[in-house]
């Protein structure tokens, strides 16, 4: 038995539910209002004590197990929920490796220190006199003293040494003030000094509240830079983090939606005024990380941009250019295509809004805060505001001007991953520049002639790339056990056979999302798989390929603790080596394994829906029983789209190993 298994058997998933929603017994399961989105109408949560499961079929349309429900409901991560259920569970966790051990070691000094630093600065605003100008800052800023005490605002002394003596009195070396990024080194000259001086500290927290880092606000005149981050460090890393996010995760669910903004003192201001669900993105363009990080409490974004980045009609011109040449350090602050494609791939409401001229967050909120929320209800979604901002003051009677514009949008409309939304943008495209929705059309299928049909040539004529050849396990003897039985085994068994494939090979991922993407079916995702452990490890995998750092699994198990280590283990444990046409085929396999684990996942929902409309009809609830059909409709349909992916790529593999044997 697993660590999260015997975890969950020792919890009963109605008990911890129950805790914060009010549950009532309905036949052999228990029904309440969604903790996840407002409904004060219709009970469409429901809890199956049998399978320790939950679902809602309401709003959300989302469900799982006793850690799904934790992380959701508390914004964990896994290891978090797993050390906060093993506890309850009296469940006593698995040794890190030496190696995990020495790098939570080293994590948790810098978080002390940080958070010590934090202090220090928090100590110096509220008593040195040194910080009397920043005191009056602040007072300028009309920021009160509670929400300095709230965000722990601090100041950092003007010299070049206060922050290194202060911490090598209380035990910190010069190594951990740099890993920490108090302490910034020059190599040429072999001299070491305080990295903040003179500047109001802001410390930056992660979504758990620990202190990784800190944003420095010059308290000079023409002090350069403005703001000054603390440098990347083992717990600082600006794509992953979104300021204010641990104090506004609360409030973002219970408004189902997250307010992006670009400045810490909008966040500050927001947050005194009332307006908590707030956040700032760090200065960066917006990441799948930060917005994956948002996802736990909603679905539903709002950026709120300056009108310097609402008047991006050169930025989006050249967007694609630039991209490729762009340096590093230079910034898109408006990515339009970027978050286009985030919102398809998180199945995300984003949507963008202008602030007036010259004003920001923090000014208007305090000139007129009731303006605020006006203008946030005004937002738009991302094409829709793409078309009003391009199309904004066009000359009509411009033909070269209106076909510019339509190259500039076309590629945004292109990237929305539903078909019917597309069609609904063509739609108003064609309605604001007055043409012919046909010719936009024609735009349309041009560009997808020339993109789609590139990677399937890829497909057909490309050798498996170097990485995917070499001792792969034998699926033959697994799968057929797995396709041969149904049920709760069978899955483990397919789960287990995919990552075990994944794991050795991780770019062979990218090859079955092809292959699904092809048949009109998603890519695989962490809803494709039942286990906590399960989920963990293919976002692990995904996140190597996205950061191009496809580490060996040995690499991959140091930075994993006892529990996920010893799936990865048992996983690769005593694999046989596959033979080639095994290997050959091995993409094809793997999609459709995913295909098979979706239908045994639909049949299980068809069953309880099935089972709650049975019981919904003996207690005459007729509200109930309309939700229960509907997903009565639909889960049918849905199997029906699979099994269609699944014959096609049956169908597609039996004509390629005849090919194989012809050539032969």
């Amino acid at each position: 038995m697993s660590v999260t298994d015997e975890i969950k058997s020792r919890l009963d998933i109605v008990d911890v539910v129950s805790e914060t929603v009010k549950l009532r017994r309905s036949g052999k399961n228990y029904t309440g209002f969604c903790p996840f989105h407002q409904n004060t109408r219709t009970p469409a949560f429901v809890v199956f004590p049998e399978t320790q499961t939950w679902r809602c079929f309401g709003a959300c349309a989302e469900g799982g197990d006793l850690f799904s429900y934790v992380m959701k409901k508390e914004g964990w991560d896994f290891k978090e929920a797993l050390r906060n259920l093993a506890r309850r569970a009296g469940v006593q966790l698995e040794e890190l490796s030496p190696a995990a051990k020495e790098r939570r070691a080293e994590e948790e000094r810098l978080t002390d220190l940080l958070g010590a630093a934090a202090d220090y600065f928090h100590q110096l605003l509220l008593y040195a006199p040194q910080a009397e100008h920043a005191r009056h800052y602040l007072a300028q800023r009309a920021l009160e003293d509670e929400t300095v005490a709230a965000f722990k605002l601090g100041y950092g002394l003007d010299s070049w040494d206060a922050c290194r003596t202060h911490f090598n009195g209380q035990g910190y070396s010069d190594e951990d003030l740099i890993n920490a990024g108090l302490l910034t080194e020059n190599p040429e000259k072999g001299t070491r000094y305080d990295r903040f001086r003179n500047r109001l500290m802001i410390p930056i927290r992660d979504h758990t509240g620990r202190v990784v880092g800190f944003g420095a606000r010059t308290l000079e005149k023409d002090g350069i830079p403005k703001y000054l981050n603390s440098p990347q460090t083992a717990l600082f890393d600006k794509s992953h983090l979104l300021y204010g996010l641990d104090m506004a995760r609360r409030h973002v669910r219970e408004a189902r939606q997250a307010v992006i903004v670009e400045g810490y003192m909008d966040v500050l201001q927001g947050w005194q005024a009332g307006f908590r669900n707030i956040v700032a993105q760090m200065g960066t363009a917006l990441t799948d990380e930060q917005l994956r990080l948002l996802k736990r409490y909603t679905r539903r974004f709002v950026i709120a941009l300056d009108a310097d980045a609402a008047g991006m009609q050169a930025t989006m011109r050249s967007l694609e250019v630039a991209r490729e040449a762009l340096d590093r350090d230079v910034e898109v602050r408006f990515d339009a295509r970027g978050l286009v494609r985030h919102e398809g791939r998180l199945k995300a409401d984003i949507r963008v809004v202008t602030l007036p001229e010259g004003q920001d967050p923090d000014q208007i909120i305090r000139a007129d805060p009731a303006r605020w929320p006006e203008l946030i209800a005004a937002a738009k979604p991302v094409v829709a505001y793409v078309i009003d901002t391009v199309t904004g003051g066009l000359d009509l009677n411009d033909a070269k001007a209106k076909a510019d514009a339509v190259r500039q949008i076309m590629p945004v409309i292109g990237d929305v991953p539903d078909p019917v939304e597309r069609d609904h943008y063509r739609q108003l495209l064609a309605r604001t520049l007055r043409v012919d929705e046909r010719a936009l059309q024609q735009v349309a299928l041009a560009a997808s002639v020339a993109t789609a049909s590139r990677p399937r040539r890829q497909r057909r004529q490309q050798p498996p790339p170097p990485e995917e050849q070499g001792n792969r396990p034998r699926n033959g003897s697994r799968r057929q056990t797995a396709t041969a039985f149904g049920g709760k085994i069978a899955t483990h068994i397919r789960e287990a056979d995919f990552l075990r494939q994944c794991l050795r090979y991780p770019r062979i991922i990218h090859r079955v999302n092809q292959q699904l993407q092809f048949e009109n079916q998603p890519p695989v995702g962490e809803g494709d798989f039942a286990t906590p452990e399960d989920k963990v490890l293919l976002f692990y995998v995904r996140d190597r390929l996205a950061t191009g750092t496809v580490a060996t699994v040995t690499e991959l198990c140091d930075s994993l603790d006892g529990v996920l280590h010893g799936r990865v283990t048992s996983l690769l444990q005593d694999a046989p080596e596959p033979s080639d046409s095994e290997l050959e085929r091995l993409p094809d396999s793997l999609a459709r394994l995913i295909l098979d684990l979706r239908l045994e996942k639909i049949r299980q929902q068809l069953q309880e829906v099935q089972q709650l409309f049975r019981e919904a009809q003996e207690q005459g609830d007729d509200e109930m029983l309309e939700v229960y059909k509907e997903q009565m409709r639909a889960l049918p349909e849905a199997v029906q789209r699979i099994n269609k992916a699944r014959s096609a790529m049956s169908a597609t593999s039996r004509r390629q190993a005849q090919e194989a044997r012809e050539e032969q």
